[in-house]
């Protein structure tokens, strides 16, 4: 009895050892991450992206020094988080909008990695970390990977996630040819999407997400940027909105749309997500949460679209993850010029605002939300 009491206590101490950051060389497990000691609850979105990188496509010049931001999704009670950012190549730094609360310490092989002093709060359902990273001397093109965990701020490693994002940047000369060839590296154009939004709301859509929220921001040339977040939802499963994967897993190119209306139900926004099968940055736009559909092992949870280069209506990224009531979720991300202008002044007078995910099989996912935070012609915030 004394053994496994010891055993309990050297495993707290460990696990509890990392509050004020950790760096790769502490990861026990590295393929797990946070994960090795954080579990129990649902691993979060998270998006890794250049903040001052021209155009959509992280392309840098060598020795330049450029801003990155980590964002971490709250979910459910997970609203506290922590990082950890590291790169075999360059150096990285803290620094950037959002750098407080975080710091740099030696990891392995000696390279500093940016990682939290203690978790950080939540802010209309994200915890966001900026960094800096200075690219190496010789073209290349190097990988910078974050670990974003979403804790609950219990005092434990349960009831924590975590989620591994990287990020391709290319230094220098060493920049893939862009090509016209369909499905390619660079985006082809959205065709017209077989999804799209009613001229007023849908009443038949599905719904029972218990939280939610929209952010969209505008005013600034190449700064704008549109989140929207549907959490706690009722039971989903993987294909409940529709399968854009390839054939060969099962896909059937389901094309989506995100529709958002006033408190008339006039739409507000209108943007088309139609890349079943297409090539984002030579990866599938569209990749399974977990396995696809038709894996013999069973489906997942969901799917996940992600393109820096914005080529579709400026949305970024997509996760759609079903579960048991209470655990589905979906985020929408939009950013840059590619957006459509004057999001936040079409709802500068609306008193509430519906907003709807649609796919081309007829699926739709719907929320109201009622309690606006922000609203004038260059920034909107609702939940």
């Amino acid at each position: 009895m004394m053994c496994a009491t010891l055993f309990a206590l050297a495993w707290t101490s460990f696990a509890s050892a990392f509050s004020g950051g950790i760096t790769t060389t502490s990861f026990p497990v590295p393929a797990q991450g946070c994960n090795f000691c954080h579990g129990g609850g649902s691993a979060p979105v998270a998006i890794l992206e250049c903040v001052d990188c021209d155009g959509g496509l992280p392309i840098v010049e060598p020795l330049s020094m450029h801003e990155f931001k980590l964002t971490v999704f709250e979910i459910g009670f997970q609203d506290n988080a922590g990082l950890n950012v590291s790169s075999e190549l360059g150096t990285l730094a803290t620094g950037g909008a959002f750098a407080s609360g975080t710091t740099a310490i030696a990891g392995t092989g000696g390279r500093l990695e940016i990682t939290h002093t203690s978790p950080k709060a939540a802010a209309s359902g994200m915890t966001e970390f900026s960094f800096l990273w200075t690219a190496p001397a010789a073209d290349t093109t190097a990988t910078l990977a974050a670990w974003g965990n979403a804790v609950d701020g219990n005092g434990s490693t349960a009831g924590d996630g975590a989620t591994r994002v990287t990020i391709d940047v290319s230094v220098g000369e060493n920049v893939p040819t862009p090509t016209a060839t369909p499905g390619g590296g660079t985006p082809t154009p959205t065709p017209t999407p077989g999804a799209s939004c009613p001229a007023t709301v849908d009443l038949g859509c599905t719904t029972g997400f218990a939280k939610g929220s929209l952010l969209a921001k505008d005013g600034t040339p190449a700064r704008e940027r549109l989140v929207v977040r549907m959490l706690r939802g009722p039971a989903l499963a993987q294909t409940d909105l529709g399968n854009p994967l390839e054939a060969s897993e099962g896909g059937t190119g389901t094309a989506y749309a995100l529709c958002v209306y006033d408190d008339a139900s006039a739409l507000a926004v209108d943007l088309h997500v139609d890349r079943a099968g297409d090539l984002c940055q030579g990866k599938p736009c569209w990749r399974p949460i977990g396995s696809a559909p038709n894996d013999p092992r069973g489906p997942g949870k969901g799917y996940r679209y992600r393109d820096t280069a914005l080529g579709a209506d400026g949305v970024s990224t997509i996760a759609y993850r079903g579960g048991i009531a209470g655990r589905s979720q979906v985020v929408v991300v939009g950013k840059g010029p590619s957006l459509p202008v004057g999001i936040p002044a079409s709802l500068a007078t609306t008193s509430q605002v519906t907003v709807q995910l649609r796919s081309s099989d007829g699926l739709c996912l719907s929320i109201d939300l009622n309690e606006i935070q922000a609203q004038d012609s260059n920034s909107f915030k609702a939940k």
